[in-house]
């Protein structure tokens, strides 16, 4: 059964169901994304992002756990396990090796490996393009109390992310411009800093 139709039928039972089938439903999509996402050879997403009345925007490569991160006056890369951001104003990169939870700080994917534990699901209504999933925490002093995923019906992608800290009343508000599944495999080398590239850079290690 298509991504497409699955959707249709569950955006007709939906208010029908109970509290755990809705649960149930909505960890099976988010299993799909999230396969989606481990099984591609690249993926290449262009995202705004406002958080706390600010905006930005940013270029994002995911390749399994790593990625690869471009904002403005920012550069990070990830390896699966050290991470090195590029300050431009700086002219340093800063070398650590962070959590889970600093991990949905830094990338506003990470939500692809930690959905999982420590959250309870719900699938809300749809609309004509996308269904909603909603995640709440369970304990209160995770970072992020509440995040609700719009996920696009037919390619199965998130088209918009509204993630809320603890202690704030404001959703910090990611939007989608462009999805794009790669079917060049990205090298490893593309998530690692290479300080051939950044010869004047100061390098500190934060680990």
């Amino acid at each position: 059964m298509t991504g497409k139709y699955l959707f249709i039928i569950l955006t007709f039972f939906v208010g029908l169901l109970p509290a755990t089938a809705q649960e149930n439903e909505a960890k099976v999509l988010l299993d799909r994304i999230a396969e989606k996402f481990s099984r591609s050879n690249g993926v290449s997403i262009i995202y705004s992002i406002q958080p706390e009345g600010e905006y930005s925007y940013g270029l994002i490569k995911l390749k399994g756990e790593k990625f690869f991160l471009k904002s403005p006056g920012m550069t990070t890369w990830f390896d699966g396990r050290t991470q090195w951001t590029y300050l431009e104003a700086n002219d340093e990169v800063n070398i650590s090796e962070p959590t889970p939870e600093e991990l949905q700080t830094i990338s506003p994917f990470a939500w692809i490996r930690l959905y999982r534990q420590g959250y309870t699901l719900q699938l809300e209504s749809s609309g004509k393009r996308a269904s909603v999933i909603v995640m709440t925490a369970t304990a209160p002093n995770k970072e992020w109390q509440r995040i609700q995923f719009y996920v696009e019906h037919v390619e199965l992608y998130p088209i918009e992310i509204r993630m809320r800290r603890k202690d704030s009343e404001e959703d910090i508000v990611i939007k989608i411009t462009s999805f794009d599944a790669e079917s060049e495999n990205y090298p490893d080398d593309m998530f690692t800093f290479n300080k051939k590239e950044y010869p004047t850079a100061e390098v500190i290690d934060l680990r």
